[in-house]
């Protein structure tokens, strides 16, 4: 009711997704890939006198007793989470709870969630939270809080960590600014939190992430701004700081962040990126047509080559991954083929490929809009599966889908997948020294064990090296077991292949293998089904 002090937080369940490494999770022990961020951040922005219980639907059901404890629930989600989100609350209304909706999802469509919902907080929760908070507290919240101003970065508080089991995610998520500079046509980054970077203080940053290592996290730690370089100065500052930080801590964890190409521009923030110990980097480049990319204005991408960009990427010690779209207006007949050369020319392994959707709120979907191109109601069928847009392309529907299959068929097919694989382990620095070679692999190793499910608990017991190495045999019969013979076989070739070629880079093989695994069985079992039902529906239809 209102007024109460009892807070249920709840992130609702993904349906399995390219990047959401569901096949995988449960051959390395994890069951979600990140811990919810922004509701860490409500949770500590709501006073202490309230008590807060946190629900990640992906890690642990959502069960009648949290709804029965909670006074209140709010849920945050973006958009593959709709249908979830939706049932979720469902489920909480007909328990008599008060129903509050915050996050991506409802910022950017508010009026599918009105129903479901008693209130909305939708924008930055930084901004809209506190005065939810101060209605609440008199027992008179309103539909909707909402704000047209821009969070200061500097305000917002760390995140909650003691709410999630760490434990139970592949990495844990920090944010060091928000908002990009540039202005694809497609994007919905740039109507939600703007085109000015807003940044964190350094030392705020740095305190957040102390405060991982000291609840004894060690592993992956992902920067989750949709762009860190938004801001190539600070960026650098950071990255100098953080490269301190982690040599007086003994090198706790390794990094991952989304960037713009042109990092590949600038040698020193690159370098700085590096020795910062990011090892991981995704990349918007969407496509390798000059005309798409200047249609949907993403102009950055239009200086230069892209392969050379990827390569140097490469060369300086990042694994690059990659997002491809199909279906802007400047696409020719031929797009397709070229997608396919060039992921393989540019070894990128770990790619994202699908048609452009018009996200609400963009420039795009304006335009399409205006021109009469949306089709109506299609945004509930709204699915990241495959296939799924809300535009009508300028050519027929039933060979765009059959293209599209058949480059999705090719592209995560198990041999070329793991070509790819191992052209982009040979792109990376490798001295002639072998001495250094032995450094690098060891470090490498080291990141391995921290992620490894029985080795990391070996260590963690401190047990011993045999201990280790059993949980390691474990984990590996676990992981191969898992797998369908066609892919397991490739894979067992591939990791010959870089110890024969590589050894240095031997550690790596784990995670292309699991990402592979998943992006083949996602494709095999999810993917290409659905473009066969979606081609099924438009022969029927006709």
């Amino acid at each position: 009711m209102s007024g109460g002090r009892r807070f249920l937080l709840v992130y609702p369940r993904f349906e399995p997704t390219m990047w959401g490494l569901q096949y995988t999770l449960p051959l390395i022990g994890k069951k979600s890939l990140l811990p919810p961020l922004g509701l860490m951040t409500v949770a500590a922005l709501t006073p202490p006198e309230y008590e807060l219980r946190l629900v990640d639907m992906n890690v642990r059901p959502l069960t009648d007793a949290d709804l029965d404890w909670a006074d209140a629930v709010l849920f945050s989600a973006m958009l593959p989470q709709r249908e979830a989100l939706f049932a979720a609350a469902a489920r909480a209304k007909a328990r008599g709870k008060y129903i509050v909706f915050g996050g991506p999802f409802p910022t950017s469509c508010a009026e599918d969630c009105r129903d479901h919902a008693d209130t909305l907080v939708i924008n930055e929760a930084e901004l809209t939270w506190p005065r939810f908070l101060a209605d609440w507290t008199t027992g008179r919240p309103q539909p909707t809080y909402a704000s047209e101003e821009k969070a200061d970065m500097t305000k917002s508080p760390a995140p909650r960590l003691d709410l999630v089991d760490l434990a139970a995610y592949t990495s844990v998520p920090l944010q060091f600014s928000r908002g990009c500079p540039f202005q694809c046509e497609f994007c919905d980054i740039i109507v939600m939190l703007g085109r000015v970077p807003r940044l964190k203080n350094i030392d705020q940053f740095l305190s957040e992430l102390q405060s991982v290592y000291d609840r004894g996290y060690r592993g992956q730690v992902s920067v989750v701004d949709d762009n860190l370089i938004g801001n190539g100065r600070e960026a650098r500052r950071l990255l100098e700081a953080l490269r301190v930080w982690n040599e007086s801590h003994g090198n706790p964890f390794y990094y991952f962040c989304q960037a713009s190409t042109n990092l590949a521009d600038d040698p020193a923030l690159l370098k700085a990126l590096v020795d910062a110990r990011f090892v991981l980097v995704f990349v918007g480049i969407e496509t390798p047509s000059l005309e798409s990319l200047r249609e949907t204005k993403k102009f950055q991408n239009t200086r230069g080559s892209l392969l050379d960009r990827v390569q140097t990427l490469q060369k300086a010690g990042l694994h690059v991954m990659g997002g491809f779209i199909v279906g802007f207006d400047n696409d020719g007949p031929d797009i397709f083929e070229k997608q396919k050369a060039f992921i393989a020319a540019a070894a990128i392994p770990n790619v994202y490929i699908s048609p452009l959707v018009a996200l609400p709120g963009t420039p795009l979907y304006d335009r399409m809009g205006r021109e009469g191109r949306l089709i109506p109601g299609e945004e509930k069928n709204h699915t990241f599966i495959s296939g799924y847009t809300n535009i009508r392309f300028p050519w027929p529907m039933g060979p765009f889908l059959d293209n599209h299959r058949e480059l999705l068929s090719t592209v995560y097919g198990a041999k070329a997948y793991f070509q790819r694989s191992f052209e982009s382990l040979r792109r990376l620095p490798r001295s002639r020294n072998p001495w250094h070679r032995w450094k690098t692999w060891r470090a490498e190793m080291r990141v391995f064990f921290s992620v490894v499910p029985g080795v990391r608990a070996a260590r963690l017991q401190r047990r011993s090296p045999w201990a280790a190495w059993r949980g390691l045999v474990a984990t590996a019969r676990g992981f191969f077991g898992g797998m369908d013979p066609t892919f397991r076989w490739a894979a067992l070739r591939f990791v010959v292949r870089v110890a024969f070629f590589l050894p240095e880079r031997l550690p790596w093989v784990f995670h292309f293998i699991c990402m592979g695994y998943h992006f083949n069985r996602m494709t095999r079992e999810r993917l290409l089904p659905e473009l066969d039902r979606r081609r099924a529906a438009l022969e029927v239809a006709a």
